[in-house]
């Protein structure tokens, strides 16, 4: 297995502290997986939460060396052959948008040929029913179409969802926003979050934004929750042919203390956050690589040679205010018995029970058994397979 490995190190931050009380319901939930030898790839497990978070203009080696930066690449997994794709930022942001840079080769605002049609990260989790946002430090209101604000502190240049027509704009908010999610768990399914720029050290120095980073990933790495993701990215170095840049992935599903010697770029993190999602590829992506070698499986009781044949999916949309549903596969026929459970372990509400085969659609209307709607929470959605269980989080809103 090609691999290094780090020393650890560690830090907290306010933030961090903060949103912990509010997603303290969602620890004890654990998701059945199937246990693979350490060498062999493991495939993208379904994601319920990915943030990906975009730093700016620093060098592979600059930026791993900084201190907090550094706890995170012993503590998760890290990337030493990652890549920008080009030069200036703008073409990078839109690569990883929406597989593509469009044609553009500068900063302009707006960007050459735009607005665009394209199909993005956004499209398509609007498509399969998933929630996302795009969280930016300075940006004046939702959906704002400023080239700069705040100064030089917000730049367009950096929101690529801007220039295109076929996403919801009110999912473009400022990254004051994000704080608000996490307490109230409704956290969506992706969300991409840009400093400005002097918290990302395209204006100020490294330390400043290995600063921010400190003050703001832990909160991010708690609120995705056991089956979520933090990807912390540079979208270029500092201007080299070479392009050489830092990837970690943080967070409960990676391996701890690795680093990746596979070479990615920008292509391979957006096919492998599809794959997370389980939404359709789009652009150079769709040719692109999955990323299987960071991903921990998890010990479990359930046993290797049952869940070789059973898949539970993610529970779409969620959080909810409505039905949600997930998609149990199931290899031939079993018994199954799939409900909706409260924290104290109560059943709400039966949704399956009997001997079934092939797709079984779980849904649940938010109701409990007595037709009354659920009050807002967290729940579970558990699957029991021939006795051995799967199951799901689920945050009900009202």
């Amino acid at each position: 297995m090609a691999g290094t490995r780090t020393t650890p190190a560690s830090r907290a931050s306010f933030l961090g502290r903060l949103a912990s009380a509010a997603l303290a319901a969602l620890l004890p939930a654990l998701l059945a997986v199937v246990p693979a030898a350490a060498d062999e790839p493991t495939p993208v497990p379904p994601l319920e939460h990915i943030i990906v978070v975009i730093m700016e203009n620093k060098s592979y080696d600059d930026a791993r060396v900084q201190t907090y930066t550094a706890s995170l690449i012993s503590q998760y997994s890290s990337f030493s052959q990652s890549y920008g794709v080009t030069h200036p930022s703008q073409p990078n942001y839109l690569t990883l948008w929406c597989g593509s840079t469009a044609g553009v080769t500068s900063d302009a605002c707006p960007p050459p040929f735009s607005p665009y049609t394209a199909e993005n990260l956004g499209s398509q989790c609007e498509s399969h029913g998933l929630t996302w946002k795009a969280y930016s430090e300075d940006l004046p209101a939702p959906g704002s179409t400023v080239c700069t604000a705040s100064g030089t502190l917000y730049t367009r240049k950096h929101d690529p969802w801007v220039s295109f027509t076929n996403v919801n704009h009110l999912n473009e908010v400022p990254y004051t926003q994000l704080a608000t999610d996490i307490a109230y768990n409704t956290l969506p399914n992706l969300a991409i979050v840009v400093p400005n720029n002097c918290d990302n050290t395209h204006d100020c120095p490294i330390a400043t934004g290995d600063t921010w980073l400190s003050n703001n990933l832990p909160a991010m790495i708690s609120a995705v929750g056991p089956y979520g993701l933090v990807i912390l990215t540079w979208d270029e170095d500092d201007f080299t042919p070479v392009n050489h840049i830092l990837t970690v992935f943080a967070g409960p599903m990676v391996k701890t203390n690795y680093v990746s010697t596979r070479r990615i770029n920008h292509l391979s993190v957006l096919r492998t956050i599809c794959a997370g999602l389980q939404i359709d590829a789009m652009g150079g992506a769709v040719s692109d690589s999955i990323i299987t070698d960071v991903w921990n499986p998890v010990p479990t009781s359930v046993p290797p040679s049952l869940l070789s044949g059973v898949r539970l999916g993610v529970p779409r949309p969620n959080p909810s205010s409505g039905e949600v549903a997930a998609t149990l596969e199931l290899d031939a026929e079993h018994h199954v018995q799939a409900g909706i459970y409260d924290p104290s372990g109560r059943e709400v509400r039966r949704l399956a029970s009997g001997r079934h085969a092939g797709k079984v659609e779980l849904r649940w209307d938010g109701n409990g058994a007595d037709g009354r709607p659920s009050h807002a929470g967290i729940y579970w959605l558990r699957v029991a397979v021939d006795g051995a269980t799967i199951q799901r989080t689920l945050a009900r809103l009202r």
